[in-house]
């Protein structure tokens, strides 16, 4: 049984029956309460058309999981456009008040609330982002080694992984500062669990970049040492990869927001009164465009370098070499 195309067709059918339910009962769309955490990403739609474009994004992603072979990596494609074009930045910030929710009670943060994880938008979201994984695996599946040049291939891998350790970093910096209420990055008049939350983003962000660390690196590709059970074992290449696009996904969501609201006044009024703070959000496209293309090519790379230590190679083994300069991996024989 494919369990990626499974899980696609399961979670998609289950967001076009919700959809067709709330549309046909004319109920409002989970999405569709800008009053409420978590459950605005449709409110920009003009009245009665947030069930429609929900019901229309859920069809297109369940006639991509029932796609056939030809063509299928295309299709898991414009499904996960469909679906982010439902998303907004909840599980990001989701993500950013989970120190807050966890170990804000210790410090008498009682605003942080655990049931807003709760909230059916956020249910929903996560909901797609499973469909957007599924989706993801199925792409994952079709990296072919086929047309592409190894050094070419490592060169792009260590651009593209640069820059998406770097960007996150710079935001991950802001929000430490922001969090210990430096000067020019001071926003405690808005309340502790914001600056909890601007703090979990931070520790995240830096996981994050870490873990993108790992796509030029040796232990992206074998288990260290000291895992035991894993020990010296190679890494899967969807292990890498289905996260990182996810991640990818999660940050061009959040984007998408940002951009929008670059158009309200209030947005602007935010990057006027605290442009330390508010500008490294400027960051994210990239970011996500950054670690999309990172860890592509790492799936492109490692395809390219596990032809050539297949079963089927017998004395083959590889080489590893840090992706610094203009070195790129090696094979040689035992």
């Amino acid at each position: 049984m494919d369990i990626a195309r499974t899980a696609a067709a399961t979670a998609t059918l289950a967001a076009t029956a919700l959809g067709a339910t709330w549309l046909l009962a004319g109920t409002h769309n989970p999405l569709d309460h800008p009053g409420r955490p978590f459950s605005s990403a449709l409110s920009t739609y003009p009245e009665g058309w947030a069930n429609a474009v929900f019901l229309g994004c859920a069809l297109v992603a369940l006639a991509a999981a029932c796609w056939p072979r030809r063509g299928r990596e295309w299709a898991a494609g414009a499904a996960i456009v469909a679906l982010v074009a439902l998303m907004d930045a909840s599980t990001l910030i989701a993500i950013g008040y989970l120190p807050a929710t966890l170990i804000g009670p210790l410090f008498g943060l009682a605003e942080a609330d655990a049931s807003l994880f709760l909230s059916p938008g956020l249910l929903l979201q996560l909901l797609l982002l499973t469909a957007v994984a599924a989706f993801g695996v199925v792409i994952a599946r079709r990296f072919r080694a086929a047309g592409h040049d190894l050094a070419h291939v490592t060169a792009r891998t260590r651009f593209w992984t640069r820059i998406a350790i770097e960007a996150p970093l710079v935001y991950a910096l802001t929000r430490v500062l922001m969090f210990f209420g430096v000067p020019g990055f001071d926003m405690a008049e808005f309340g502790a669990p914001i600056l909890w939350a601007g703090l979990g983003l931070a520790v995240s962000a830096s996981l994050g970049a870490w873990l993108t660390y790992g796509l030029v690196r040796p232990w992206g590709e074998v288990f260290p040492r000291w895992l035991p059970g894993l020990r010296d074992k190679r890494v899967p290449i969807r292990l890498a990869v289905v996260p990182g696009l996810l991640v990818a996904v999660m940050v061009a969501t959040a984007s998408k927001d940002m951009l929008q609201s670059l158009g309200d006044d209030g947005a602007l009024s935010a990057i006027g009164d605290w442009p330390l703070v508010a500008l490294p959000m400027l960051l994210w496209p990239l970011w996500a465009i950054a670690l999309a293309m990172a860890t592509a090519n790492y799936g492109i790379r490692r395809s390219l370098t596990e032809a050539k230590i297949s079963p089927e190679h017998n004395g083959t083994k590889m080489v590893y070499i840090p992706l610094t300069g203009a070195q790129t991996p090696k094979i040689s024989g035992n």
